[in-house]
């Protein structure tokens, strides 16, 4: 993987699934506004997608 691919879950939890398999809550905000730049889970570049699962 070059990137890793974060998919938007839930607006109320700010919930994500990771595409290496993880999940991440924030209690507010997206990753960006949060300045996550890298996967906790792989360690690649965090991309997220602008499609709901």
């Amino acid at each position: 993987m070059e990137k890793c691919e974060w998919k938007f879950v839930d607006d109320v939890e700010c919930h994500y699934e990771s595409e290496c398999g993880g999940e991440w809550f924030f209690f507010e905000g997206t990753t960006k506004e949060n300045e996550m730049e890298l996967c906790p889970f792989c360690g690649e570049p965090l991309h997220e997608s602008n499609s709901t699962l």
